[in-house]
């Protein structure tokens, strides 16, 4: 799917969006708040990682680095995707 680099305190991610929701707002539509108000939502995965020690030296994260990062970083990690996201569309329209 699309792959984006995050930078998550001293580490920096490779995510992967795995599914994508983003459904606009439908003032005419009133069966739910859902359709109404429109919404969002992404899933991701850290597929790779690396984290810098004080000297700055590249030491790579693992597979559980990885997780214990995505899991610890979610809203945060969540929220870059959504505006890097958002740029490139703003960027393509």
């Amino acid at each position: 799917m699309h792959e984006v680099e995050i930078d998550a305190e001293a580490c920096v991610l490779q995510c992967e969006v795995t599914a994508l929701i983003d459904e606009p707002a439908r003032v005419s539509r009133w069966s739910t708040d859902r359709d109404a108000l429109g919404y969002r939502e992404l899933e991701f995965r850290v597929v790779a990682g690396q984290w810098f020690d004080p000297d700055g030296n590249a030491q790579d994260l693992g597979p559980n680095g990885c997780a214990e990062v995505a899991e610890r970083y979610a809203e945060f990690i969540e929220g870059q995707l959504w505006q890097q996201l958002d740029a490139e569309a703003q960027a393509i329209a």
